[in-house]
C-alpha cells in the first residue's frame, strides 16, 4: 500500500513539474474588446449598426414607367431608453433627430457601380424623405425600445438609365435633446 501510495505520488509531482515542460509549444492568444461611454438615453442595437439590404433585381422598365422602384423597409432599433440624465440640473431627454449621410445625387443618394440614371431614396414613416447630410425632423423619446422604420428604394435621378449593377453607403447618426 505504501509503495502504491509513494509511486502515485511520485507520478503526480512529475506531472506538476513536467507539465509546464509539455506546455512550452503552446500557442497564445488575445481578446481585443472595443466600446464607448457615450451620454446618450438609448444604445443603438448592434444589428441596426451595420445592415445590408439587398433591393433585388429591378427591371428598367419599372424605372421608365413608374420612375421608382419597389419600397423596402429597414429597421433602427433603440434599446434600453433611459430619459433621465446623469446631471440632475439638465431636463430629460424627449426628442432625438437622425440624419443620414452619403453620396448626394442631386438631393437623393449616389450609387456606385455600373448602373446610372436611379438614385436612393430614404423616408420616414410619415414621409419625410431624407436628403444626404440633412436631419429629418425631430421624433419623441419613449422610455421604452423603440424601432425606428424607414423605406428604402431605388428612383429615377433623372440621368440616361444604364443597366448593371450598383452599391450605396449610407450611414446614420442620431441626436438626442
Amino acid at each position: 500500500m505504501f509503495w502504491k501510495m509513494s509511486t502515485l505520488a511520485m507520478i503526480s509531482s512529475l506531472c506538476i513539474l513536467g507539465g509546464s515542460a509539455l506546455f512550452k509549444n503552446c500557442q497564445a492568444g488575445e481578446v481585443t474588446l472595443s466600446g464607448s461611454i457615450i451620454d446618450v438615453p438609448c444604445s443603438i442595437d448592434t444589428g441596426s449598426f451595420d445592415q445590408t439590404l439587398d433591393m433585388g433585381v429591378l427591371s428598367t422598365k419599372r424605372i421608365l414607367r413608374e420612375g421608382q422602384g419597389f419600397s423596402q423597409e429597414f429597421t433602427i432599433k433603440l434599446m434600453n431608453c433611459l430619459l433621465s440624465q446623469i446631471n440632475n440640473q439638465l431636463p430629460e431627454w424627449r426628442f432625438f433627430r437622425i440624419t443620414f449621410d452619403g453620396r448626394n445625387d442631386n438631393g437623393k443618394f449616389g450609387i456606385e457601380g455600373n448602373a446610372k440614371g436611379v438614385a436612393v431614396q430614404i423616408s420616414d414613416r410619415q414621409g419625410n424623405i431624407a436628403v444626404p447630410g440633412i436631419p429629418l425632423p425631430i421624433g419623441q423619446l419613449s422610455s421604452e425600445d423603440m424601432a425606428l422604420k424607414y423605406n428604402v428604394q431605388l428612383v429615377s435621378n433623372s440621368q440616361q438609365l444604364q443597366v448593371g449593377g450598383y452599391s450605396s453607403v449610407i450611414r446614420f447618426k442620431i441626436d438626442y435633446y
